[in-house]
C-alpha cells in the first residue's frame, strides 16, 4: 500500500461525514471583565458588545423543571447608560448581532468553534458523539456605540453599562484601550495583556505545554506572506470555578513576531471565556454529568489565526494563560519574497477537515480568516505535531507556476526521512502538478489577463498512511523541479508518530 494518497482519498473520507450539526444554546455570563466580546474603537466611535438577561424568571414545570436567565432582546437606545471613567456618555446607536459561535463537525469529532476577533478561532475539545443536553444557540448581543472624549493613544479606560430594566443583569467587558490594530490585538494594554507580555520577557518555559505549527503562503499579488498559525494546549491546565450553574474560566493568548534584531514587528492576541455559556435552562440542581459536558464545551484547547508579514526571517513566540498559569512556545518563521518563477509555499500538516461551511455556519466563522481549502474541503492545521498511528493526516501546500503555465513540465516529489538518522523511509515518485490536481484555479493577480502573465496558485493535498510507520520522529521533504529537472525549491516539515 502506498504511503501517499491524493486529493481523491480525502474526498472519499469526507463523504462519510455526517451532516453538519445545527446551531444550538449559548448561555450568558460572568463578571463584565470576563466577557470575550472585545470593545471596538471604530473612530470616531466606541462600540461595546453587551448581553442582557433577566435572572428572576423561574418557571416551575413538571419534573421539577425551572427556567432561568431569560434573554432580554427588546431594549432601545433610551434604555442604555454607558459610563467611561465614571462619566456618562451619550449613546449614539444600538444594534444587534449574533456571536460568531458554531457547532463544527469534521472527520474527527463534533466540537464548538468561537471567534471574537477578525481572524482568530477558538475550538473546544472533542465532543464526539454529540451528547444530549449540551446544545448551542447564538445569544443575541447588543452593540452599543458612543463618541468617546478625546484621549491619548495607548490610554486605557474603564467602562460600565447599565440598563433601564428591573432585575436585568448586564454582561460586557469593563475596559478598553486606545491602541492601534485593536481588532487583531484586543488585550493590548489591558492587565491580562501585560501579564502575558511580562511572562514572554522572562524566557521561562511555563507550567503547561503549548504546541505550535506555522507556515507561510503567498497573498495574492501582495509582496507579503500570509503566515498560518495553529496552537494547541491542554484544556485541563486552565483554572475553572463553578458557582451553582455558572462556570468561570478565561484563556488568553498572545503572539509576538520578532525580527533578527529582537524587535517586535507584529503581534496578535485574543481572549476566550466561559461567559457565553452561562445561560442555563434546565432542572435544578443540574446533573454532575451534564456540568462536566458543559465544561468541556466551554473551555477551548485549540486556536487558529493568521498574520501578514513582509519577506524576511523571524521568530514567533506564543504565550497562553488563564491569568495565573502560563505556557509558551517559539518557532522560526520565514517569509520568502514572491517571484514570477516556479516555487511553493510551506507545508502544513492537517489532521482535521470538513466540507466548506455554507450559510449561517459560514457567517459564524472569523470573517477575515482565509481557510486552507481545495475543491470544497477545508483543512485545519494541527498545532500538536505528535500524531497517533490511527490519525488521518494530510499535507497541504501550494505550488506557484511561472507565466500561468502548468503543462506538466514542473513536477514535485515527496520524501519521508528518519529525523534522527536522516535515512530515507519512503521515496515517492515524481508527480506532475496536473496529475495531482488538474488545471490551476486560483490566480496570483487581479484579472484573467494579469493572471496569464503572473503566477498561478495550485493547492495540493496529499494524504499519509501513518499506520504503516514505526513510532518515531520523521521529516517530510517536498521538492519541486522545473522542466529541465533542476531543483527549484524544497520545503520540510517535522512530525512524530506514537504516544503523546
Amino acid at each position: 500500500m502506498s504511503y501517499w494518497g491524493w486529493t481523491t482519498r480525502v474526498r472519499i473520507l469526507l463523504a462519510v461525514l455526517a451532516c453538519s450539526v445545527g446551531m444550538a444554546a449559548v448561555p450568558a455570563g460572568n463578571a463584565q471583565a470576563e466577557s470575550p466580546f472585545a470593545i471596538r474603537v471604530e473612530a470616531p466611535e466606541v462600540v461595546v458588545p453587551v448581553v442582557v438577561v433577566d435572572r428572576t424568571g423561574r418557571i416551575a414545570a413538571p419534573g421539577s423543571y425551572e427556567e432561568w436567565d431569560e434573554e432580554v432582546t427588546d431594549l432601545a437606545v433610551k434604555d442604555f447608560h454607558v459610563f467611561e471613567d465614571g462619566v456618562e456618555q451619550d449613546v449614539n446607536d444600538v444594534s444587534m448581532e449574533l456571536p460568531r459561535i458554531r457547532d463544527a463537525r469534521d472527520n474527527i469529532s463534533h466540537h464548538v468553534e468561537a471567534s471574537y476577533t477578525p481572524r482568530g478561532t477558538w475550538s473546544s475539545p472533542d465532543l464526539w458523539p454529540q451528547e444530549d443536553g449540551v446544545r448551542l444557540t447564538p445569544l443575541t448581543t447588543y452593540l452599543v456605540s458612543y463618541t468617546p472624549p478625546a484621549t491619548s493613544r495607548g490610554s486605557c479606560h474603564r467602562i460600565q453599562v447599565r440598563v433601564k430594566r428591573r432585575h436585568a443583569t448586564v454582561y460586557s467587558r469593563d475596559e478598553y484601550c486606545n491602541v492601534r490594530h485593536a481588532g487583531s490585538d484586543p488585550i493590548a494594554g489591558m492587565k491580562i495583556g501585560k501579564l502575558l507580555e511580562d511572562f514572554a520577557e522572562t524566557g521561562a518555559a511555563g507550567s503547561f505545554p503549548v504546541f505550535l505549527q506555522e507556515g507561510s503562503l503567498r497573498v495574492g499579488h501582495s509582496n507579503k506572506g500570509r503566515v498560518e498559525i495553529a496552537v494547541e494546549f491542554p484544556a485541563s491546565a486552565v483554572k475553572r470555578r463553578w458557582a451553582r450553574v455558572n462556570l468561570y474560566a478565561i484563556v488568553a493568548i498572545l503572539g509576538m513576531v520578532r525580527d533578527r534584531d529582537g524587535n517586535v514587528v507584529g503581534r496578535f492576541s485574543d481572549l476566550a471565556s466561559t461567559a457565553p455559556w452561562n445561560f442555563y435552562r434546565g432542572p435544578l440542581p443540574p446533573e454532575r454529568a451534564f456540568l462536566a459536558k458543559w465544561e468541556i464545551a466551554g473551555i477551548p484547547d485549540r486556536y487558529e489565526t493568521q498574520m501578514e508579514l513582509a519577506p524576511g526571517k523571524y521568530e514567533l513566540q506564543v504565550v497562553v494563560s488563564d491569568g495565573e498559569k502560563f505556557g509558551t512556545a517559539r518557532v522560526p518563521v520565514r517569509v520568502d519574497r514572491p517571484t514570477r518563477e516556479l516555487g511553493m509555499s510551506d507545508v502544513l500538516l492537517c489532521n482535521r477537515f470538513e466540507r466548506e461551511p455554507e450559510g449561517a455556519a459560514a457567517a459564524a466563522r472569523a470573517p477575515k480568516y482565509v481557510p486552507l481549502k481545495e475543491n470544497g474541503v477545508v483543512f485545519t492545521p494541527a498545532g500538536d505535531m505528535r500524531f497517533l498511528e490511527n490519525d488521518t493526516v494530510v499535507s497541504f501546500f501550494e505550488i506557484y507556476g511561472p507565466g500561468g503555465k502548468h503543462d506538466g513540465s514542473s513536477r514535485f516529489r515527496m520524501k519521508l526521512m528518519n529525523a534522527k538518522t536522516g535515512d530515507v523511509v519512503v521515496m515517492d515518485r515524481w508527480r506532475t502538478v496536473e496529475a495531482a490536481e488538474g488545471a490551476a484555479k486560483a490566480v496570483w493577480g487581479t484579472s484573467e489577463a494579469e493572471a496569464a502573465e503572473n503566477n498561478l496558485r495550485i493547492p495540493v493535498v496529499v494524504g499519509m498512511s501513518l499506520g504503516e510507520l514505526p513510532a518515531k520522529a520523521y521529516v517530510l521533504d517536498i521538492e519541486v523541479v522545473n522542466e529541465a529537472g533542476e531543483a527549484v525549491t524544497k520545503r520540510s516539515q517535522a512530525f512524530s508518530v506514537g504516544e503523546k
